[in-house]
């Protein structure tokens, strides 16, 4: 909601600064999309995520782990879990959303009746890291953050501050503005429809399949 109203106010040039900083500036969400996006990704949000794929991935975490899981009441020890479990969690997020990224994108059928869905926005502001169809929302989406924490057991703090820098991170990406002089490389990938298709473009590098705009 954040980032629509920044687009309100670049629209109504009420804030030069942001009017500076937008990557593509005559590209904006109309009216009707606007609805369109609010309604579905509040569906994902309401009812997908706390509905299907916490219970979902909650279950698996406990089946892989049981009684060993750590929780509230466990001491947390910030040398295992910020020195040798995030380093994991950003690894396995990567992996997974490259790996489902690419594929939806690979397979025709996948894109046009899953993911092309998301790649309704050309100029993406940061709402629409969320807009897609629930079973990419479910599998694509909220999967890859939470192999992280279901790989390593990781505290309960440390999974509440990965989800919150996960969620801060893809709004960036989509975010449609430079944050401190820089674009994110994902805007490559929604202008373009290919490359750029990982978190932290780690994959991309590796493999070939990255883009840095001019």
């Amino acid at each position: 909601l954040i980032g629509l109203y920044i687009d309100f106010l670049v629209v109504a040039k009420r804030s030069p600064f942001f009017s500076r900083s937008k990557i593509r500036p005559r590209q904006y969400i109309s009216g009707k999309d606007r609805r369109e996006l609010i309604l579905l990704c509040a569906f994902n949000m309401l009812l997908v995520a706390p509905l299907v794929s916490v219970p979902l991935y909650e279950t698996l975490w406990d089946r892989i782990h049981g009684s060993k899981r750590l929780t509230d009441e466990d001491e947390w020890v910030w040398q295992i879990e910020v020195l040798q479990k995030l380093p994991i969690h950003f690894l396995a997020t990567e992996v997974g959303f490259y790996t489902i990224h690419f594929a939806m994108h690979s397979c025709p059928s996948l894109y046009q009746h899953v993911h092309k869905i998301h790649h309704r926005f050309q100029a993406p502001t940061a709402m629409t890291c969320v807009y897609a169809h629930p079973l990419e929302f479910l599998v694509g989406n909220l999967l890859p953050i939470y192999l992280g924490p279901i790989i390593t057991n990781a505290h309960p703090l440390t999974s509440y501050f990965w989800f919150a820098a996960a969620i801060i991170g893809t709004c960036k990406g989509h975010s449609g503005y430079r944050i401190f002089g820089c674009a994110d490389y994902h805007e490559e990938h929604h202008f373009y429809y290919k490359y750029n298709y990982g978190g932290i473009y780690v994959l991309d590098f590796l493999i070939g399949t990255m883009k840095v705009s001019s």
